[in-house]
């Protein structure tokens, strides 16, 4: 029962990003300043469907649904109540649907906050940000499905890994994956800001506070995991080099330099192509990362997976993502740059 109401979940949650970009570029066409409200009811629904669907799941873990795959896996009878409430995304199925969940959560926000923005800025935004929506959940339904049953239903789960079973590992990935997941938001945004040519301060204000909220999830979840490795495991010379870790600080040392960045961008109305640059490049090295920990590439204590089918999936998301973002932005910077010089200029005289 929970299985197929989880499968039936996802599925919608894929029909409706798909109606969201169809209904989003339709409106692009559309005369008038304004956001049609259908969108906003859509995104709406988006968002209750993927509560609901990661909900479904974390109800599986609570009452040790063993059908589910996912919950034989990391859970047992006797396991405390936190743990398996944890246990919901301590695995790579239930961690990959929580990512899910947060790209939507943003891609609301971001629609619902940023109105005083160009209709047809928000409007691109929405759209990339859908793909990525689009692009994560199919990957779920089809390669890491958090519903996949198993048959005979066994009595007893195989539990989680004890070394996983800490109070600031339980709190640490979620914490830790709305600053990786939600720097997806200035991501789809910088290349909005490209083809729309939003730029300059404007575009600065547009994204400031979500780059914030971004670093400080992000740095708060690697202090959370670094106390935990610290008397878990030792302040050993291996620890240094985990890396589950070291591919967390990737993309923080990047958002740190963007942080910064957009600061100037706001306040002098200069570093638009570099501020531009750190966003793409922040949420290439997010899902980089998240490449890493899940394709068996690299091992450690706390990676998610080591199926190679998954990690080429993620792979072949990271390339499309990587390759259109650089066309995109090679096509439309130089023209940007050529813009706000010009406008430089004329202001000067």
């Amino acid at each position: 029962m929970i299985s197929s109401f989880g499968n039936i979940l996802i599925i919608l949650n894929i029909l409706i990003s798909i109606l969201i970009i169809f209904k989003s570029n339709n409106n692009l066409n559309l005369a008038g300043i304004n956001i049609s409200q259908k969108i906003y009811t859509y995104c709406s629904i988006q968002l209750i469907l993927s509560l609901f669907c990661f909900f479904t799941l974390i109800y599986g873990f609570l009452i040790s649904d063993f059908s589910l795959l996912a919950v034989f896996q990391n859970s047992h009878n006797s396991k405390p109540l936190f743990y398996k409430f944890s246990g919901t995304w301590g695995n790579h199925e239930g961690s990959l649907l929580l990512w899910t969940l947060i790209l939507v959560i943003f891609s609301f926000l971001f629609l619902k906050k940023n109105i005083q923005c160009e209709k047809k800025y928000r409007l691109i935004t929405l759209i990339i940000q859908n793909i990525l929506i689009l692009s994560f959940y199919i990957f779920l339904l089809l390669n890491s499905n958090p519903f996949s049953i198993i048959q005979p239903v066994p009595l007893e789960g195989l539990g989680l890994n004890p070394i996983l079973q800490d109070p600031a590992l339980a709190i640490h990935p979620p914490i830790l994956y709305v600053g990786l997941v939600s720097s997806s938001i200035f991501f789809s945004a910088a290349l909005s800001s490209l083809i729309t040519n939003f730029h300059g301060k404007n575009f600065a204000k547009s994204i400031s506070n979500w780059v914030i909220v971004s670093w400080s999830f992000q740095t708060l979840g690697i202090i959370v995991g670094s106390i935990w490795a610290y008397y878990e495991l030792g302040w050993g010379g291996f620890w240094f080099w985990d890396p589950v870790e070291n591919a967390s600080l990737l993309p923080w040392f990047a958002m740190t330099a963007l942080m910064h960045s957009v600061l100037v961008l706001k306040n002098r109305d200069s570093l638009y192509s570099w501020v531009i640059l750190l966003c793409l490049i922040t949420f290439i090295l997010s899902v980089l990362g998240t490449f890493l920990v899940r394709s068996g590439v690299l091992n450690s204590v706390h990676t998610f997976a080591n199926d190679p089918s998954r990690g080429l999936f993620i792979l072949l998301i990271l390339a499309i993502m990587t390759i259109s973002s650089i066309i995109i932005y090679f096509k439309n910077t130089t023209n940007s740059s050529l813009l706000i010089n010009f406008k430089s200029k004329e202001n000067f005289i």
